[in-house]
């Protein structure tokens, strides 16, 4: 059969890009190398529990984010039930300090002004810069962006903002703050988005910031596998297919048109490659390893020449945790707590730390018993500890080596909680670790990120890898290509692509 569409990979971008071809009666394939669909979007049940790979809460959900109209469009706001958190933006803590960042705006200047008095006029020049930022972005007039794109992204914004275009994060919150704790609780969830401050792109840092702030922070009841499996569903419901266990092998060019992919069965591997045909093919997969693997040298080389020059973004450990029993009863109150070690006095002490022992390097701990999450029965609870890592920490070990340092790190950090919230280790009843490496295995993403290319200020905006490739008829959409990493990118990122695509058609 001939498709209109052949997606590799189904990550959120491809599934919302499935979605919304298979809604307009195109005849969609999704091919995906892994045994479940949703990429990092994703999960497993052990017991009681169902276990978050990677949601911890989602942005925005306020009247003017675009993912409203879309989540409208493809049944999600009809099927998934968002959680509001309402412990706040996320508790802060150091060795001088420890408080709660609330997640409205007025509510957050009002209690960092009481805890840095000196700071009150310059926390709300911080909150108005972030609220002019992400104004700019609706008040774009309609005649420069596309009708269907649900309101104007960031392109425009990085021409029209130069005085924060070329800064970084770092370069922001030194230009209004003095103090060093303030900045470093302001900077709190940074590894979502950077390992480093002073790379990390300022508009970028505060669109993440301000949407937090206008729209709250929510959690999708039951785990962000619930929206891969809807979109996987709704994709079925309107006639498309989904194949597991099926690795793309090449992405068939002829003429500088890309016409099909070729593909293999990871179940069957005696079984010869097998050719589809499709009018347009989206890889919803790594863009360096699409370009490098999947397309001919003879294809590929201005594309090549351009990826590999690109920095790759960091990875994350994780380890996941099932305890029998709420953490609030231990006194423990806070969705997101943000733990920075002794010796971490400014922002320039982050990138470094990153590479200490893990004994000592920033972590954060998600609770996901702090609201109904839906992922554990009463009573019981799931948590996350995750940490900035690298893949190089993890490879060219033998398997024990590797069993071994798994369980040694795992050790340390569930002495660190323990220390955080004292007793908890008494109630953990499963535990285990994702390492760079494994998800790299899982997705194939260089250097085991989730973000894609580093959202450095250099890279970010108008000069990520945009959706449409110079090779006709070849789409890329993830979170390595515009506007970057994180869910609501990620998915803005297929629904731009896709709505290209159907310009097309």
């Amino acid at each position: 059969m001939d498709y209109d569409a052949i997606i590799v990979g189904s990550g959120l971008a491809g599934l919302v890009a499935g979605a919304k071809l298979a809604k307009e009666s195109k005849k969609v394939l999704i091919l995906e190398q892994h045994i479940t669909s949703g990429g990092y979007a994703a999960g497993y049940i052990r017991g009681d529990y169902q276990v978050d790979l990677s949601l911890h809460s989602m942005d925005g959900l306020y009247e003017l984010d675009p993912k409203i109209k879309i989540f409208e469009e493809l049944d999600v706001v009809f099927n998934i039930e968002f959680v509001k958190i309402t412990t706040g933006y996320y508790r802060y803590k150091n060795s001088r300090v420890d408080f709660n960042i609330p997640d409205k705006v007025e509510d957050a200047i009002s209690t960092l002004s009481e805890l840095y008095p000196t700071e009150k006029s310059n926390l709300e020049k911080f909150f108005k810069t972030l609220s002019d930022l992400t104004e700019d972005t609706h008040s774009i007039p309609t005649s420069k962006v596309k009708q269907a794109l649900i309101g104007p992204l960031v392109p425009i914004l990085y021409s029209s903002i130069p005085k924060w275009g070329g800064k970084t994060a770092g370069d922001l919150l030194d230009s209004i703050f003095e103090n060093e704790d303030l900045k470093l609780a302001l900077a709190g969830t940074l590894q979502y988005y950077s390992d480093d401050p002073y790379k990390l792109s300022a508009i970028i840092f505060a669109l993440a910031l301000s949407s937090r702030f206008k729209g709250g922070t929510h959690y999708i009841k039951g785990g962000s596998v619930r929206l891969s499996n809807h979109l996987a569903d709704f994709i079925k419901e309107k006639g498309g297919d989904i194949l597991f266990n099926r690795r793309v092998t090449k992405i068939l060019v002829k003429g500088n048109r890309a016409y099909g992919v070729e593909y293999e069965n990871k179940e069957r591997e005696n079984l010869e490659p097998v050719q589809v045909i499709g009018k347009f093919v989206i890889v919803n997969a790594a863009v360096p390893y699409a370009i490098n693997e999947l397309i001919s040298d003879k294809h590929a080389r201005s594309l090549k020449d351009k990826v590999n020059k690109l920095e790759v973004g960091h990875s994350t450990l994780n380890i996941y945790l099932c305890f029998n029993k709420s953490l609030k009863d231990l006194g423990h109150n806070s969705y997101t707590t943000v733990v920075n070690v002794e010796g971490i006095n400014s922002l320039a002490d982050l990138e470094a730390n990153n590479k200490q022992d893990y004994s000592n390097r920033n972590y954060i701990f998600i609770d996901y018993g702090q609201i109904d999450s839906g992922l554990t029965p009463l009573g019981k609870t799931t948590g996350t500890i995750c940490v900035i890592d690298y893949l190089e920490n993890w490879e060219g070990l033998t398997e024990d080596e590797y069993t071994y340092k798994k369980q040694e790190i795992t050790n340390i950090f569930m002495n660190r909680l323990d220390t955080l919230i004292p007793g908890v280790k008494n109630y953990i009843e499963y535990v285990n670790i994702s390492t760079p490496l494994t998800k790299k295995n899982n997705t194939l993403n260089p250097n085991g990120t989730s973000i894609g290319f580093a959202q450095t200020r250099s890279q970010a905006g108008m000069k990520r890898f945009k959706v449409k490739s110079s090779i006709r008829n070849l789409y890329f959409t993830s979170a390595w290509t515009f506007p970057g990493g994180g869910y609501s990118s990620t998915i803005l990122s297929g629904w731009q692509c896709v709505l290209n695509v159907l310009d097309e058609f």
